[in-house]
């Protein structure tokens, strides 16, 4: 794909994994340049996640994220040492711990949410129609399955 003034230049002869890779990396450069930045770039897509959803627990932010237990575990415990979260056993299984946020965790959440819209709107994230996010969709899904096989 040529940009209008004819001119290659890396993005153009770029695989499109690499530039799903590329737009990934540069994002974390931003939030770690972002004069609102928090030292907790990785555990922020987590703590957004814990915000947004009730019951939750740590196998169910495994299995979503496609991350081992040890990960998120280890995770979790900066988050909860922070304050950001709190985990709780269930009273109906004492080997699983359902996951919310703190206040201080709601306003950190809420913060990363803006900021992460800003860079969407930024790169024109917020500009892709209905039916390429579904195809992106499908295309992860298709990528998770593949790997379990």
């Amino acid at each position: 794909m040529l940009r209008e003034n004819k001119e290659i230049d890396k993005f153009d002869m770029m695989p499109f994994i690499a530039l799903i890779n590329h737009i990934s990396k540069n994002k974390i450069k931003y939030s770690m340049k972002n004069p609102n930045h928090i030292d907790i770039v990785h555990e922020g897509r987590y703590l957004m996640h814990i915000h947004k959803r009730k019951d939750l627990s740590q196998d169910d932010l495994a299995d979503f994220f496609g991350q081992s237990k040890g990960t998120i575990a280890k995770a979790l415990r900066k988050l909860e040492d922070k304050g950001y979260i709190e985990r709780k056993l269930e009273e109906t299984n004492r080997r699983k711990y359902i996951l919310k946020t703190t206040k201080n965790g709601e306003k950190l959440a809420i913060l990363l949410e803006k900021d992460l819209k800003k860079w969407e709107e930024l790169v024109g994230i917020d500009k892709l129609d209905n039916k390429t996010k579904t195809q992106l969709g499908e295309i992860a899904r298709k990528s998770e399955e593949i790997i379990k096989e």
